[in-house]
């Protein structure tokens, strides 16, 4: 076979989370924590302080790191009981029909963050002390091989007639984009602290 590069751009997304909106070609059956959440306490965990966590997201993948882009999606959820069992939740329903979700409510107490650059770093200022959960998404690219039909090969006998054809087969490479999310719990032990953390697999 002859290996030629075939250029196509596909996109796949493992979609391991609830918050993203995207039609599954199976219905999942949504699986809400049956810890209450208690929406005075999540506030109060969430009042602005003055601490800061600082960090990187990288994704390895065969030696090689692969970062999100500046502007790139991150997200800091407070640890709670709530949000506990929902880990607990997605962690063993992952690969099933069944997947893992949150309530609007308890969804909302969150702070959005962004990529500040395309190495992967990122901040989230104005912290108070207390354990978070930080969640992001970080893609790559995977290459694969496909045998595509090119041609057809004939075989004659001595006298010229044809015996029979067989496939021609060329090898084509594609890329395709996987997104692997990645998360990791840290720890803010006092005020006015800088915490640095790294988010990886």
């Amino acid at each position: 076979m002859v290996n030629k590069i075939l250029k196509v751009s596909v996109c796949v997304i493992f979609m391991a989370s609830a918050f993203l909106c995207a039609q599954a070609q199976k219905p999942k059956e949504w699986i809400l924590p049956t810890t209450p959440f208690n929406e005075t306490e999540t506030a109060k965990l969430m009042e602005p302080g003055t601490a800061t966590i600082r960090g990187v997201g990288v994704l390895k993948k065969k030696g090689r790191d692969n970062f999100n882009g500046r502007g790139g999606q991150i997200i800091l959820f407070p640890v709670t009981p709530y949000f506990t069992e929902f880990l607990e939740l997605k962690k063993k329903h992952r690969g099933s029909k069944k997947e893992a979700t949150m309530s609007n409510d308890a969804f909302t107490y969150r702070v959005q963050g962004r990529y500040i650059d395309d190495q992967g770093h990122f901040e989230f200022a104005n912290i108070k002390p207390g354990k978070y959960y930080i969640l992001t998404w970080i893609g790559y690219q995977k290459t694969k091989s496909k045998p595509v039909q090119t041609g057809t090969v004939t075989s004659y006998n001595v006298y010229g007639y044809a015996l029979g054809s067989s496939p021609i087969y060329e090898d084509y490479l594609y890329n395709v984009d996987v997104e692997n999310e990645l998360g990791a719990f840290v720890e803010v032990k006092e005020a006015g602290a800088v915490t640095n953390v790294v988010v990886s697999n």
